[in-house]
């Protein structure tokens, strides 16, 4: 298989340690608990959606390492992929923005 679990078992850990690295402790605390259900989630996932997902992932590393270096932690979210989300996604989004908002002390900057 092109993503075995070992190579899924290291990303994961690779979040983890990211998270730890460069995130205040009530962002880690939340950016670990989303990590691990999505993780969970897609145990069972298609290759294509796992492709897919560890593309997503990496991007959120590399793009994580980067607000990190410069100081600024998160960024809106185009518009155009928020429209693509079904009704699943977009309620997990809403609910993932509130527990932000609540983590950053209501001062995370996040626009409704």
């Amino acid at each position: 298989a092109a993503f075995d679990k070992l190579a899924m078992i290291s990303l994961y850990r690779n979040i983890l340690k990211l998270h730890r690295r460069v995130l205040p402790q009530e962002m880690q605390q939340l950016g670990d608990s989303y990590t691990k259900s999505e993780f969970k989630a897609h145990k069972t996932a298609k290759i294509g959606q796992v492709k897919e997902f560890v593309r997503q992932w990496k991007e959120y590393m590399y793009t994580l390492e980067i607000q990190a270096k410069q100081g600024k932690l998160g960024r809106e979210l185009d518009e155009s992929k928020i429209e693509v989300l079904n009704e699943e996604q977009r309620e997990k989004l809403s609910q993932l923005k509130e527990e932000a908002y609540k983590a950053g002390g209501g001062m995370s900057g996040l626009r409704e």
